[in-house]
């Protein structure tokens, strides 16, 4: 689905952690095919990477993007840097995965030399499965790092990457009793000021078995995967498709704004 031009306002949505699962892939290449999504960000360390590169590389019209990551925070499924721990290991636990916490990295005091490199690493790895990297947002509190923005900058303006923490605003916060997420969302989307650019981040998954095994810090079995399979309907909801082709809501990649 795609709307008019004369758009009343325009939103970028992205749905991250592609990569990082099944559950994940599935949804993003839902979200996209049968809702409003239209950037995905990609985990390249993530276990199902190149999963990911069959399922959404060639999904016409869905805007790529590089994920860096350079923490795991779930429990069950543990990965490491696509450079190896050798390489980089101010970035590494002992056992050779990332850590859990962006506290414990930034106290560890990485070398931010070895980091660029490993994204740098992560970047090529995605060309070479063929996906056109459009884009570069960052998974978990980059913004520790003293001096690491710059160089972040830098790197995606070398590499042809739109990139820039907070660049675009979220949708208002709205007061008041909504029935389900979606209401919320269609509020905000209301109360939004018109001619304006907003950005959705969700981070949509599939409520499976996959998925219901996986947690992270003291989340219990089947949290997360309840709530990110309300993010993939969310981006599917009848509701919101409807809402965005009557109203005037332009879906936007990042390559357009």
């Amino acid at each position: 689905m795609e709307v008019t031009l004369n758009a009343r306002l325009r939103l970028v949505t992205r749905g991250d952690d592609s990569g990082s699962s099944h559950a994940a892939n599935r949804a993003v290449r839902d979200a996209f095919g049968r809702g409003i999504l239209r950037n995905a960000s990609i985990q390249v360390p993530g276990p199902a990477f190149d999963e990911a590169a069959e399922m959404l590389g060639g999904l016409d019209g869905l805007c790529l993007g590089l994920h860096a990551t350079v923490t795991d925070e779930w429990n069950e499924s543990r990965w490491g840097p696509v450079l190896g721990a050798g390489k980089v290991p101010s970035l590494v636990q002992p056992d050779g995965t990332f850590f859990k916490a962006t506290q414990d990295l930034w106290r560890r005091k990485p070398d931010l030399d070895e980091l660029l490199a490993e994204l740098k690493a992560q970047l090529d790895r995605a060309r070479s499965r063929g996906l056109r990297i459009a884009y570069m947002d960052e998974h978990m509190a980059f913004g520790w790092f003293t001096g690491l923005q710059d160089r972040l900058q830098a790197m995606a303006k070398a590499e042809g990457l739109v990139h820039g923490r907070g660049r675009l605003s979220p949708l208002p916060q709205v007061k008041g009793e909504f029935a389900d997420p979606v209401e919320r969302f269609l509020a905000q989307l209301e109360a939004a000021e018109v001619g304006k650019t907003y950005l959705l981040v969700l981070h949509p998954a599939c409520d499976d078995e996959e998925m219901r095994g996986l947690t992270y810090g003291d989340r219990k079995p089947g949290e997360i995967a309840r709530e990110r399979d309300g993010d993939r309907r969310l981006f599917t909801d009848p509701r919101v498709l409807d809402y965005c082709s009557c109203r005037g809501v332009q879906l936007t990649r990042f390559t357009e704004t």
